[in-house]
């Protein structure tokens, strides 16, 4: 049975066979999630998929509540130069990733949909992710025309686009990488994946301004953590999980 949304409709655009995907009335007003992530290192205590697992279970979650709204399948694959050399990391190079995006856009404008919201969980993704919603919109316009303003891409990424709620989920501590943050949310939406007898406290050096510049985080960092995982709850998760789904639920309103 596939899962459905408040009006009774699939929520997912993969379950609808073409023809009925093709039935639906004023597609033009139909909001699409797209939900991108990376397969990469998250610690010992966490799997190498939970960038793209979060991104895609809080897209489902503020789908779910709404009648305008479709997911499309997560894009699981991203950019990630930092944490390239742990063992399992998968990227991506930029220019795939935002190839892929345009070409996603491509045909969802062949299609008759013009809105989309794309919704990253993984840090790395942004400055491409940034590029691709802009290059996607110049590849739409016919050679000579002018801009075409005909389709709304919006961009957002998971704890990016909460950092002033932060601060109370994670005590004023400093959070970064299968840190408290992703972890407690982990343990809200996927608690079989979390293996907390494994997870330890990590930071890298440096300061804020610094600690995320480009560089082999293998070489600072053993676990591959930047943060405080042992302090993570399910409690703390489903706080950050509600916030999440509201503010996407807002972006979407403003689509």
């Amino acid at each position: 049975m596939p899962e459905l949304n408040a009006a009774g409709k699939k929520l997912f655009l993969a379950d609808y066979a073409w023809d009925e995907l093709e039935r639906i009335e004023d597609k033009t007003e139909i909001k699409l999630i797209l939900p991108v992530g990376s397969i990469e290192e998250h610690g010992y205590h966490l799997p190498l998929r939970t960038d793209i697992l979060l991104a895609a279970q809080i897209a489902a979650r503020a789908a779910r509540s709404r009648t305008d709204t479709l997911v499309l399948p997560e894009l699981s694959y991203g950019y990630c130069m930092n944490v390239v050399n742990y063992c399992g990391t998968l990227s991506l190079s930029a220019d795939t990733l935002i190839n892929t995006v345009c070409d996603i856009v491509e045909g969802l404008y062949r299609h008759g949909f013009r809105k989309l919201v794309i919704y990253n969980g993984h840090g790395g993704n942004c400055g491409a992710l940034d590029t691709a919603q802009r290059e996607a919109l110049r590849r739409l316009v016919p050679a000579g025309q002018p801009f075409r303003s005909d389709f709304d891409i919006l961009l957002a990424t998971t704890v990016f686009h909460v950092p002033g709620d932060l601060e109370e989920v994670t005590g004023g501590r400093e959070w970064g990488h299968a840190c408290q943050v992703e972890t407690s949310a982990m343990l809200a939406l996927a608690p079989e994946l979390v293996d907390m007898s494994r997870a330890v406290d990590e930071y890298m050096p440096g300061d804020p301004e610094t600690v995320w510049r480009i560089r082999d985080l293998k070489k600072f960092t053993a676990s591959g953590v930047h943060g405080t995982p042992t302090l993570s709850s399910a409690a703390k998760g489903e706080k950050l999980v509600g916030i999440l789904v509201g503010r996407l639920g807002q972006l979407l309103e403003k689509l």
